[in-house]
């Protein structure tokens, strides 16, 4: 029976995925490298994993007409938020900033004008992914425009990669049960409850932290008495969005 469940567990399924796309795509080293490292056994401890904590920074929701204007990362080893190795890198982009947008991320054209080229920000943060699961709040951004990276780029599907998205992992949580649709599940409002520090500013870099810091909390929270077993961690393996 265990094996049985193994066998069909996703993340063994992912394993599988992974295989089969690594078969059948001729892949640049990059993204040979990407999806072949191994990914984490069932039987591993959560607090043994390598993460990272990403952010992308847009000037809308859709990547066919908006641009992508930030890209923030850092890692989290042994359960510490390595800052020395945060990166935050502006986009070059001839698309006009909406006022909507700089509103909110306070990203303005002059910010972009020593921006690196989309391909050489998007290649350098697979290159930081290799080996760890990518966390990120509320995924449907990230996996929309690295989506289409990898399309327009590559000519590539969406890539099998292992993520943890710390707004359904917020969501899971019990304390919201029959209730969730009435709560505000914005990163701030969610660390606000979890008493978490509130950032003044807003961009890549500190968006990544709060959702570094946050995926910290819940951790603690979600196998808190438990002996924290990577096959019940809630891993959000959708790709396509």
């Amino acid at each position: 029976m265990k094996a049985i469940f193994n066998y069909f567990h996703p993340l063994n399924k992912l394993k599988r995925e992974r295989e089969k796309y690594l078969a059948e795509h001729k892949l640049p080293d990059n993204i040979k490298a990407l999806l072949s490292a191994p990914l984490p056994d069932l039987e591993s401890n959560v607090y043994s994993l390598d993460y990272l904590s990403v952010d992308f920074e847009t000037s809308g929701f859709s990547p066919e007409t908006d641009s992508l204007l930030s890209v923030g990362y850092l890692p989290i080893i042994n359960q510490q938020l390595l800052l020395s190795k945060a990166v935050e890198t502006f986009i070059s982009s001839g698309e006009k900033i909406k006022a909507e947008t700089a509103i909110i991320n306070h990203i303005v054209p002059e910010m972009l004008e020593q921006g690196k080229h989309w391909s050489v920000v998007m290649d350098k943060f697979l290159a930081a992914a290799v080996g760890k699961v990518i966390i990120v709040h509320g995924s449907v951004i990230e996996k929309r425009f690295l989506n289409h990276y990898m399309k327009k780029r590559y000519n590539l599907p969406p890539l099998p990669l292992l993520w943890v998205d710390t707004l359904k992992l917020e969501k899971s949580l019990l304390m919201y049960k029959n209730n969730s649709e009435t709560q505000d599940f914005r990163l701030g409002s969610i660390r606000e409850r979890h008493n978490l520090p509130e950032y003044a500013a807003h961009g890549a870099l500190v968006d990544s932290l709060s959702a570094g810091e946050l995926f910290l909390a819940l951790l603690k929270i979600c196998f808190e008495g438990t002996d924290g077993c990577v096959k019940h961690m809630k891993f959000d393996f959708s790709r396509a969005i």
